[in-house]
């Protein structure tokens, strides 16, 4: 699958938008821009497939093995979010959104971001807590 110039251009003008002018890799596909958000880093990715998406997606916690448990929290979790999903894979647990590339506006890609950022700098202290595993940046203290 490819993608051309125009689309490309069109999602790389919307994330610098949405970033308020902060550097964005040129290439999407192959380099996405990060967000740090809480405890919690953002990923946005233009994904190369048919249609064009868009993927915002956030890695919750790392160096997590997988347990029924866990995959049972995240299924439950998921039967109660919208719009956004969590799941484990590769001993990582994401937060992950997907909206099409060719009709994104600047609302759609806030609203993505916010689903993702809210839900990931929520869930990933307190899926640590139940769970194990590192998150992405330690909370402040709370002296």
């Amino acid at each position: 699958m490819s993608i051309d110039d125009a689309l490309r251009a069109k999602v790389h003008r919307l994330v610098t938008d949405y970033l308020g002018g902060q550097e964005v890799p040129a290439d999407l596909v192959s380099r996405p821009a990060a967000i740090r958000s809480g405890t919690a880093v953002l990923y946005l990715r233009l994904i190369a497939s048919e249609p064009p998406l868009v993927r915002v997606f956030s890695p919750l916690l790392r160096q997590l093995e997988r347990s029924p448990e866990l995959l049972a929290e995240l299924n439950d979790l998921n039967g109660r979010l919208n719009f956004i999903r969590l799941f484990w894979r590769d001993d990582c647990v994401y937060a992950a959104a997907e909206v099409l590339a060719s009709t994104l506006d600047p609302i759609e890609l806030s609203n993505a971001c916010d689903w993702v950022s809210d839900t990931a700098d929520y869930y990933d202290e307190r899926l640590r807590d139940q769970f194990g595993g590192r998150l992405a940046f330690d909370p402040p203290d709370s002296a």
